[in-house]
């Protein structure tokens, strides 16, 4: 419940602050956004080309994902560290952080964030891309069904036709999928993909001798929603 009221809380924040505050409006591919490239800077350590960013962010991502419930089974802090270049607690606020920044900067004019209509469709494609390189690095042997609905907001879970819509999440064209679900989205667009990616990620990081990476997850996502 706390992880639920901290992520879809941060939509709130996310989509009220911006223009209402007197903040100059982000315009431009998602992939160039300054949360973007501040988070592929501190989590890859490098800038990926935009057309691969969504993809190397999202796999980054997982592939830290993962390495929490390695981290559960073998309690070795330094191993995590000598993979992620962080040790574990550092690592679980800075994913929250990120996830949440990112969130925040995709957020639409029209209910006073900081993006515009015309940034939306790519903004929702850059979210979906994210979103399934995460899945297929944490559960790369699940079915396309399982991968979208660990994914996918309940608005697009409870669409006609999800089970066609769970495919190509997994393996189609997701400018059409876009389209697809953009409907069904509330006026937060990509930003309510990257609140169901963090809830996703959360939920899967373990509590390690007395350590709650959960908790400290939620600690970086809620500072990096502010």
């Amino acid at each position: 419940m706390l992880l639920s009221a901290v992520v879809f809380g941060a939509i709130a924040v996310a989509v009220r602050s911006g223009d209402d505050e007197g903040g100059e409006a982000i315009s431009g591919p998602a992939a160039q956004l300054p949360a973007v490239v501040a988070a592929a800077q501190e989590l890859i350590g490098t800038v990926p080309p935009a057309a691969a960013m969504a993809g190397e962010l999202g796999r980054v991502s997982g592939e830290v994902t993962v390495g929490f419930a390695e981290l559960a089974e073998s309690g070795d802090d330094l191993a995590f560290a000598g993979q992620f270049e962080r040790l574990p607690d550092a690592e679980a606020r800075l994913l929250g952080r990120s996830l949440a920044e990112i969130q925040a900067q995709l957020s639409p004019t029209a209910v006073d964030g900081s993006r515009g209509s015309d940034d939306r469709a790519g903004d929702v494609v850059f979210a979906l891309e994210l979103s399934r390189a995460v899945i297929q690095t944490i559960d790369p042997e699940g079915t396309p069904r399982e991968q979208a609905l660990a994914m996918m907001p309940f608005v697009v879970q409870d669409l006609t036709g999800f089970d066609q819509i769970a495919v190509t999440f997994a393996t189609g064209d997701l400018t059409q999928l876009a389209a697809t679900i953009d409907e069904a989205l509330s006026d937060a667009g990509a930003a309510e993909l990257i609140s169901s990616v963090a809830f996703a990620v959360g939920e899967r990081l373990p509590t390690v001798d007395d350590v709650d990476y959960p908790t400290l997850f939620n600690e970086g996502f809620a500072a990096g929603g502010t």
